[in-house]
Order: structure tokens, then sequence, then C-alpha cells
């Protein structure tokens, strides 16, 4: 990949930082065993995931309140001493911080207080249930903490690795405190549930590991599928460009042309449109040419075309280069006085120009012949007729001393309008 490719522009900052796709090039590269992308990537990976996490989350979060209540009944059943404690901790103080939890970060949509944000609503659960066993007097107290397992394969289960890791070492915390503050008169238990927070806690963080992993190597693997698409239909743009753009001009080249001219007549013959084709040539070219050289002929062609294509603004206007120093204008809907209107427009833009000609037997500007037809396509009528009615009144238009417009009026006679707009009558 070039390095052109590497690097743009913060749109935010003005700085410089990598390219997404180069970026996702180098994670997929590395690896990512730290659950974690570069700090561009890992931005655009959270905003991309917002709008579901968001809605998982708060999906998640009003079950998580339905089950933390609901665990009511177990303090009923192993420590009814406990209910009434029980009931203000799990109905009036989770729910209400969970719920309003659930607000604030629909509000402020900002991913890592997201991700964060679970794992202190499964520590707050944590927290509530170690006060509520502390409380218990019942000898049953100690085998409760097993219920913390619940609380941490369904944090875990929903949260990041990482958030999901600091609870996991809160878990360790309470479940310590709780072991070693609960009287076990079984001598056993203390250590089984320990040990199976332990195993319950190890496998769940093995499981939301591998997830998440996958999670963001698939994400990896859409970007990569995006950024290739995005440069197959770039290229295609690109191709397509070059294949009917004039690469010096940058208008239209012939083969465009004549695929416009095509469709341009058939809808003209369809709706019974006028069509109005205006050949341009630039005077004594190959003079210019062999007194300024090729460098400077290229910028004169340069500068015509721009003055054509300024002349010709509507949507269904076409400029192309017919070849050297050779130009069409093709104007559907127009019909002769206003085609002629726009070829004077035309060779008084580039007179206006002023670029120096000043080869041997030339004027001291470079300007140009203009010859115009207008025709309604009909079924009997051919597009073909057209253009050699607009060739024709271009030679006369050089014919007849350059820097002219002519065209074939309805008479038969062509007629030439000169520098100063005076009518006369041309060859033919």
């Amino acid at each position: 990949m070039s390095q052109a490719g590497v690097i743009q522009s913060d749109g935010v900052t003005g700085q410089q930082v990598p390219d997404r796709a180069a970026l996702v090039e180098q994670t997929l590269e590395r690896g990512f065993p730290l659950m974690i992308f570069p700090p561009a990537l890992e931005a655009f990976f959270q905003r991309e995931c917002e709008a579901d996490r968001l809605r998982h989350v708060t999906a998640s979060g009003l079950a998580a309140v339905l089950l933390f209540a609901a665990m009511i009944f177990s303090d009923w059943l192993l420590t009814p001493e406990t209910l009434g404690l029980a009931a203000a901790l799990r109905v009036g103080v989770f729910a209400p911080v969970v719920l309003a939890g659930l607000w604030v970060l629909r509000q402020l949509r900002f991913p890592l207080l997201t991700e964060w944000g679970i794992a202190l609503a499964g520590m707050l659960a944590i927290l509530l249930t170690g006060v509520i066993l502390l409380r218990a007097d019942s000898r049953w107290a100690l085998s409760r903490v097993v219920e913390i397992n619940i609380i941490v394969v369904y944090t875990c289960t929903l949260a990041r690795f990482w958030p999901a890791v600091a609870m996991a070492g809160w878990v360790v915390v309470v479940q310590a405190f709780l072991v070693c503050t609960l009287p076990d008169f079984t001598g056993v238990v203390g250590t089984n549930a320990t040990l199976l927070v332990l195993v319950v806690t190890s496998f769940t963080l093995f499981g939301n590991y591998t997830l998440e992993r996958h999670e963001r190597y698939a994400f990896l693997m859409a970007q990569r599928e995006r950024a290739l698409q995005e440069a197959l239909e770039t290229s295609h743009t690109q191709l397509a460009h070059l294949a009917t753009t004039d690469a010096l001009t940058e208008v239209a080249n012939r083969r465009s042309a004549e695929s416009f001219l095509t469709r341009t007549w058939a809808h003209a013959q369809k709706r019974d449109l006028s069509l109005a084709l205006i050949a341009i040539d630039v005077d004594h070219f190959k003079r210019y040419n062999d007194h300024h050289g090729h460098q400077a002929g290229d910028r004169c062609l340069q500068s015509v075309a721009r003055a054509l294509t300024s002349c010709s603004r509507r949507a269904g206007d076409l400029v192309a280069r017919m070849g050297g120093e050779e130009f069409l204008l093709i104007m559907v809907d127009v019909d002769q006085r206003t085609a002629m209107s726009v070829a004077q427009r035309v060779r008084d833009v580039v007179r206006g120009l002023a670029v120096p000609h000043c080869a041997p037997g030339c004027g001291p500007v470079v300007t140009v012949s203009v010859g115009v037809a207008t025709a309604r396509p009909g079924q009997a009528s051919q597009l073909s007729d057209s253009l050699k009615q607009a060739d024709e009144a271009l030679y006369a238009a050089k014919g007849s001393g350059r820097n002219r417009v002519c065209t074939r009026l309805s008479d038969g006679e062509m007629h030439c309008l000169d520098e100063l707009g005076l009518l006369s009558e041309g060859q033919g």
C-alpha cells in the first residue's frame, strides 16, 4: 500500500492520522491480544457498535432489574430475616440506580461509559448481595454466596473484556470478605463456594474474551471488505472517467461525444426537440504550436476548453474535444437563434482570454472559428447530415477569414457573423 493511502487529515484537529484501511491491515497483521485497537480504530469501532450495544444494554439492563428483584424469593426461603432489607436494596436501590443509569447512557451516548456502566451495575449487584448476606442470622447465609455466580455470568456475558476483568477482581474481594466473615457451620461450604466462584469467573472471562475477539475480528474483516469495495468503486469511477474524458482538457472525448450524440438524437427524436451542434476550431493552431511550443499549445487548448465549458452550463449540454484543436458543443432543445447567440459568446469569450498568438501571418491573440447546425430530428433526417452541416459551417467560417460564426439559414445560404457581429454571406 502506498504512503498516500496510509496518511490522511483528521477533520477535527487537522492533524495527520493513519488511514482507517491501513490501520485495519496493521491490526490484522499484528493481532489484538489485549482486546483493544489503535486509538483511532478503537474509537471508530465503539461508534460503529454504539447503537446496537445501547439497544442490547438497555434490554439486558431492564431484564437485570427484574432478575435481581426476583432473587428476593431466595431471601424469603433461606434468610427470611433479611426480607425487608433485601426488598429495599433490590427494588429501592438497585432498580432506580440501573434505570437512571440506562437513561443517562441513552442521553450521553458515550460508548466507553456504556461499557463500564455494565460492569459497575454488576459490581453494585454483588455489593448489595453481600450486604444482605452480612445482615443475615441464618446458618445458610454463607451458602448463598453461590448466587454471586449468577451475577458474574450475566454481567460477563454482556460486558466487554476489560470491564469484565475489573468486575471479576471485585468479585474476588467481596467473596473473600464474605467467606472470612460469615460463619461456616459445615467447614466446607466456604471453600467449595470460593472454588466455584473462581472457576465460574475464570470460564466466564475466557468465554467473554473469545466472544469479543470474534466480534472484533469480524469487525476488522467487514472493514477490510468495505475498503476493498470502496477501492473497487473508485477504480471503476476512474476508469469510466478516463474512458469518457479527454486527458488534456478534461472535457468529453470523441468516443463519449459520439455515444452522447446517438442517445441525444434518439431522445430529441422521441420528444420532438431541436438539436444544435456547434463545431469549434482554434484558428491557426499549428502555427501557434510551431511558434510557442507544444506545452504552450496544450495550455492554450485547456484555456479554450474552460471557455467552452463556461458558455454551456445547462445540464443537457456537452462539450467534447473531437481531436487536435477541434471541439464540439452539443445542445438540446435550442433553436437556431439561441445556438448562434451561444456560438458568438464562445467566440467572444475565447478572444477575451487574450492568449497571445503572435505567430507570423496570424492575429495578436488566439481566436476560434465556429460552425452552427440545428435540426429537429425526424424519421427522414439523419445525425450524419447534421454533423456534415456543422462541419460545412465551420469550414465556411475558416474560409471567410476565421474568427467567424457561420450557419446555413433556412434560405439555404451560408451566413457568417464576424467579430463585430456583422452578417455576411459565406461560401456555398
